[in-house]
C-alpha cells in the first residue's frame, strides 16, 4: 500500500473545506495547518476557534505587523504546536472557528479513513468539545431524523430535554472512540474548552482530559453548564422538530435557563486570565497554560 506524505498543500485530497455553511467565508477553504518535524509520531488536535486559535492576534505581540507574521506568529503559539515541539512529534491542526461537536466527530471519521495510508507509529487525537447544541439540525446533523424521534418520545418536562442533549454529547463522544478504537495505533484524549464536561461519564476515565481548558484562565467552576451564547443560536431550532404543544411548553422552559446559564459561562469569559479583546478566546499565554498542562499531566 502507498503511503502518503501530508504537507500545507495537500489537505483537499483528504479533508473537506469549510465554506458558507459553517462560516462568514463566501467560498470554500482549507484553514488547516500542519508542521512536519520528520516525526513517527503524528499530533492531532481537533475543535473549534480555540483550537484553531482565533484569540491569537496581532494584539499579544506589538512586532506582528502584517497578516503572514500574524499567521506564523499564531502557529508558533497554538498549544497544539507548543505540545508537538516539545515531544518532537509532527502536527496536524483540523480547528476552526464556530465549529459544532458533530463537526469534530466529522474531522475524525475523515482522519480515520486517511489513517492506514500515513506512515506513522503512533497518532495522538486531541479533540477539545465545545458548547453542546451548536449547529443542531442544520447540515452538520442532517442524517438525524429529529422529527421522527420527538413524534415518538413523551418528553414533556424540561429535564427530558437537558438528557436529550447530554446524550447528543454521549453519542457524539462514542462515535468517535468507536472510530478511533478500530485500529491499534491511535491515542485518543477527549477534553473541553470553555464549557463542562458533558456526556464524558460515559466513556472511560483513559480518554477524558480531566480538567476543562477554561479551569486554567478562571476561578470560576461552571458546575456543570454545557451551553454558551453560540449554542444559544441553533437551541430555537428545536421547535421546529417538536411534535406537540406539550413539548413546546417543555421545550421553552428549558430554553429560558439554558439562556441563564449561556449568560454565566459569558460573564466567566469575560473575567477570565489570558483573554483577548473579544472576551472570548485565550490569548497565546492561554494557550502555553493549556499546552503545560496537558504536557504535565496528560503526554508525558
Amino acid at each position: 500500500m502507498n503511503k502518503i506524505t501530508l504537507d500545507q498543500n495537500n489537505f483537499k485530497g483528504f479533508f473537506s473545506p469549510v465554506g458558507p455553511l459553517h462560516s462568514h467565508h463566501g467560498e470554500h477553504i482549507w484553514p488547516y495547518d500542519y508542521v512536519d518535524r520528520g516525526s513517527d509520531t503524528l499530533l492531532v488536535t481537533i475543535g473549534d476557534s480555540w483550537t484553531w486559535g482565533m484569540g491569537i492576534q496581532a494584539i499579544d505581540n506589538d512586532a506582528v505587523d502584517d497578516n503572514d507574521q500574524q499567521k506564523q506568529f499564531r502557529l508558533e503559539n497554538l498549544y497544539g504546536n507548543i505540545i508537538a515541539k516539545e515531544k518532537k512529534m509532527n502536527w496536524l491542526n483540523l480547528g476552526f472557528y464556530s465549529a459544532g461537536n458533530q463537526w469534530m466527530v466529522n474531522k475524525v471519521f475523515e482522519l480515520r479513513a486517511l489513517s492506514p495510508l500515513l506512515d506513522f507509529k503512533e497518532i495522538i487525537v486531541m479533540v477539545n468539545f465545545t458548547s453542546s447544541g451548536r449547529w443542531f439540525n442544520t447540515w452538520q446533523d442532517s442524517l438525524t431524523d429529529y422529527k421522527k424521534f420527538f413524534q415518538s418520545s413523551k418528553m414533556t418536562e424540561p429535564s427530558d430535554f437537558e438528557n436529550f442533549f447530554v446524550d447528543l454529547n454521549k453519542k457524539m463522544l462514542k462515535e468517535i472512540i468507536l472510530l478511533t478504537k478500530s485500529t491499534d495505533n491511535i491515542r485518543l484524549l477527549l477534553g473541553t474548552n470553555a464549557v463542562d464536561h458533558s456526556g464524558f461519564d460515559a466513556i472511560e476515565e483513559q480518554y477524558i482530559i480531566p480538567l476543562p481548558w477554561y479551569k486554567l484562565l478562571s476561578k470560576t467552576h461552571l458546575d456543570g453548564i454545557f451551553v454558551d451564547m453560540q449554542s444559544i443560536r441553533y437551541l430555537p431550532n428545536v421547535e421546529n422538530v417538536l411534535s406537540n404543544s406539550d413539548q413546546r411548553f417543555a421545550f421553552q422552559k428549558w430554553m429560558m435557563e439554558k439562556i441563564s446559564q449561556a449568560e454565566e459561562q459569558q460573564l466567566m469569559l469575560n473575567t477570565m486570565d489570558h483573554v483577548a479583546d473579544d472576551k472570548v478566546h485565550p490569548t497565546y499565554k492561554g494557550h502555553k497554560l493549556w499546552a503545560n498542562y496537558i504536557l504535565r499531566e496528560i503526554i508525558k
